[in-house]
């Protein structure tokens, strides 16, 4: 943890002073995550040699299973922390799709409160959709509650977070779930019929973080062939992997919940 003083004797030794991360090297840290936001645009994008183009695809593959069964024509659907919306797309016309993020997102039809909540009356959706976002919440358990507020008695939430990640600052990034964690984080808020899937098993996620640390080492006419390479065997490795055991280790773990019919 940044800023956790190491105090072991048999680290430091004796006579050797304490030393704390220092501003610099904090600065540091941002800085070198930074360095991901190169490629931000291309987050969602499934082209071959685009850095996260498996994983991009598998995420839209659980949107679709989890997330659009449940919202039918007529629902109303909030998804929260929205950015771009990349999955509004795959509701039908029928449905009201509201997008709510932080001031500064001109996509979004409505703007969240100081406190990252949303100024609505509650029980008014019948899906929320949170993809990427909770692990740039600082407050995880308001966050989640939020959407218990604003479901209708029925309605689902499905969340996506990450498992196992690089650190990636957007504008901040605090957390990272393990699938006990994400239930009992839902569980806590009052939310029931928790079903949870894992995207990407542990080795092809090892790949993918082999390939986050070492495509910007590369000459930049070399990353594209690179990473087109490399997520080809992100893609080999994950296939001998069960449902069960993604769940276990993932680099993402989906989940859909419910509030309890009132």
């Amino acid at each position: 943890m940044l800023g956790a003083q190491v105090t072991n004797d048999h680290l430091n030794g004796p006579g050797v002073e304490e030393r704390s991360p220092s501003d610099d090297d904090f600065l540091t840290l941002r800085a070198e995550a930074g360095r991901y936001h190169e490629y931000r645009p291309e987050v969602h994008s499934q082209a071959r040699s685009a850095p996260y183009r498996y994983v991009a695809a598998e995420l839209e593959k659980a949107v679709r299973d989890l997330a659009v069964p449940v919202a039918p024509a007529g629902s109303r659907v909030l998804d929260y922390g929205c950015a771009e919306q990349p999955y509004r797309q795959l509701f039908g016309a029928g449905v009201d799709y509201t997008g709510a993020d932080l001031d500064g997102n001109a996509l979004a039809d409505v703007r969240l409160n100081d406190d990252g909540t949303i100024p609505l009356a509650g029980a008014q959706f019948d899906l929320i959709l949170s993809t990427q976002v909770l692990e740039h919440v600082a407050d995880p358990e308001l966050y989640v509650s939020e959407c218990h507020r604003l479901l209708k008695p029925g309605g689902a939430v499905v969340i996506t977070t990450h498992g196992i990640m690089h650190y990636h600052p957007d504008p901040e990034d605090y957390w990272r779930w393990t699938s006990a964690g994400l239930r009992s984080l839902l569980s806590r808020a009052g939310m029931s019929g928790i079903e949870l899937r894992g995207i990407m098993g542990l080795a092809p996620t090892a790949v993918q973080l082999f390939q986050q640390a070492t495509m910007f080492k590369l000459p930049r006419a070399l990353r594209r062939p690179y990473v087109a390479g490399m997520q080809a065997l992100v893609e080999l490795f994950d296939r001998p992997y069960s449902d069960g055991a993604r769940i276990a280790n993932s680099l993402v773990l989906a989940a859909r919940a419910k509030r309890p019919e009132a």
